[in-house]
């Protein structure tokens, strides 16, 4: 009786069979799970810095407008009198990832007050991603020069603002749309231009 029940307790001190090993196929599918979380960890960490990156690098393109050349600026009944004519200089200082293009389309109005003095067609221009370039436009009429009463105004405005009158003047490009004024008369220079709605295209 006493030997019966120590073989009993010997079969209940037994430790349980260890399970079956695992196979070359699943030990080959684990490895390959450990070799591949430092891969897509790599992966996406790679996706967040460009990310950044792209963030911080596209910037808005910039664009002003300067006023170079101008004729017929006199009343149109004048002896000799010369339609409206405006030389522009267009420039674009390209920020975005992306370059910008215009094909030919688009159109320029100068107008002064609301009337319209004037229109051309900007030429075909590309600037690449964070590149600047300088676009010539001509706007002509073909009128001859200056109502009498908008010669007045202009005349009138130009004593009030100490010799300076602004032109308004609106360019369609392929990729949007801008809207400048610039000095007409006086010194020089570039002004900034609005961006109105713009669309870029690659």
């Amino acid at each position: 009786m006493v030997s019966s029940t120590h073989e009993y307790d010997e079969e209940e001190q037994q430790p349980a069979a260890d399970p079956s090993p695992m196979s070359w196929k699943e030990r080959m599918e684990v490895l390959l799970v450990l070799l591949s979380m430092p891969l897509v960890l790599a992966v996406f960490v790679d996706f967040a810095v460009r990310t950044a990156a792209t963030y911080n690098l596209d910037q808005p393109a910039r664009h002003s407008m300067e006023l170079v050349g101008a004729k017929g600026i006199g009343p149109s009944l004048a002896p000799g009198a010369e339609s409206p004519a405006f030389k522009l200089l267009v420039h674009v200082d390209n920020g975005r990832i992306f370059g910008l293009r215009n094909c030919g389309g688009g159109q320029v109005w100068v107008s002064y007050a609301g009337v319209p003095l004037a229109r051309g067609r900007p030429p075909a221009f590309c600037v690449e991603t964070k590149k600047a370039a300088t676009v010539a436009v001509d706007a002509t009429s073909a009128g001859v020069g200056i109502p009498e009463d908008l010669l007045i105004q202009l005349m009138e405005e130009e004593r009030r603002r100490s010799g300076v009158a602004q032109l308004e003047i609106d360019l369609w490009l392929d990729y949007g749309v801008l809207t400048c004024r610039v000095d007409l008369g006086g010194e020089q220079r570039a002004s900034e231009c609005q961006e109105q709605n713009f669309i870029y295209s690659s």
